[in-house]
């Protein structure tokens, strides 16, 4: 899972009529490197998995907000509260017939940003804890 993902579908809440007014995002424009750490918890363990992956965040993503966001349709998001500094969701999405209940916490602090995301999901082999752990911080311009 990348984190830009994750950001962009967590403020696409913002588009939902939720009342939810927040200055523009302390993110830094300029080239970005995300760490995302998950592990999952059950009664089938399975080995704690890191991606890391970069991305180029302009001024016009952070300026445009909800509106460059790419949303699944599959997914619903509720209790939305964002500042300038944090962003807090609860988000369900339904794939496959599988319902996955998520809760994020993100805080951005301008050259780097961390949060982690909860995930509560009935899966074939029972039910299931992910935990994702996210860090980014701003490695330079854009390339």
């Amino acid at each position: 899972m990348r984190i830009r993902p994750l950001i962009l579908t967590a403020a696409v809440a913002l588009l939902l009529p939720l009342g939810v007014q927040a200055d523009e995002l302390d993110i830094q424009p300029g080239q970005w490197e995300f760490t995302n750490v998950t592990s999952v918890e059950g009664d089938t363990p399975f080995p704690e998995q890191t991606h890391t992956s970069t991305e180029c965040i302009t001024a016009e993503d952070v300026a445009r907000g909800p509106d460059f966001l790419q949303v699944e349709e599959n997914c619903e998001v509720s209790n939305m509260d964002m500042t300038s500094s944090s962003m807090t969701y609860d988000m369900v999405c339904v794939e496959d017939g599988m319902e996955v209940d998520m809760r994020a916490e993100l805080q951005f602090m301008g050259d780097r940003m961390e949060g982690h995301m909860t995930a509560n999901l009935e899966s074939p082999m029972g039910p299931l804890v992910m935990r994702t752990d996210i860090t980014g911080e701003r490695i330079g311009e854009c390339e």
